[in-house]
C-alpha cells in the first residue's frame, strides 16, 4: 500500500495529538517507522515499527486514531514483542492488549475502536 498523502495525513493528526496529551509517548511515536500495509487489517507492530490498514484508519475518529497508534507505541515500549519469547503467539497479544488497552481507556484524549480487548 502507497503511504499516501492521505495517509500522512491521517497519521500526523494522530501524532499532533499524542504530542499535545502524551508527549513521553509521541517522542517513542517520533522513532517508530509508521508504514501503511493492506496485510494487516487494522495495526500491528513488531516492536520497532508500527503498521496501519490505512482504510482501517480513515474509518477512526481522531481520538481512535491517536488510541490506536498509542496502543501499538505501548506495546513496543513495554516489549510485548521481544518479551514473549515462546510463550503462545495469540494468548500473548491477548494479555497484551489487555494491559494496553486498560492504559489507554484511562487517558480521556484518546477513545479505543469498537472490539478491542479489555478487562471487564
Amino acid at each position: 500500500m502507497v503511504y499516501d498523502a492521505e495517509m500522512r495525513r491521517l497519521v500526523s493528526g494522530a501524532l499532533v495529538r499524542l504530542r499535545a496529551h502524551s508527549p513521553f509517548f509521541a517522542a517513542l511515536a517520533l522513532f517508530a517507522g509508521i508504514h501503511a500495509s493492506e496485510t494487516i487489517p487494522t495495526a500491528a507492530t513488531d516492536g520497532r515499527d508500527i503498521f496501519v490498514n490505512r482504510a482501517f484508519l480513515a474509518r477512526l475518529t481522531p481520538a481512535q486514531r491517536a488510541g490506536v497508534i498509542l496502543h501499538e507505541v505501548l506495546h513496543a515500549a513495554l516489549r510485548h514483542v521481544s518479551r514473549r519469547g515462546t510463550r503462545d503467539p495469540l494468548l500473548w497479544n491477548i494479555a497484551a492488549d489487555i494491559v494496553v488497552n486498560g492504559l489507554i481507556a484511562q487517558e480521556p484524549a484518546y477513545e479505543l475502536p469498537l472490539g478491542t480487548i479489555r478487562k471487564r
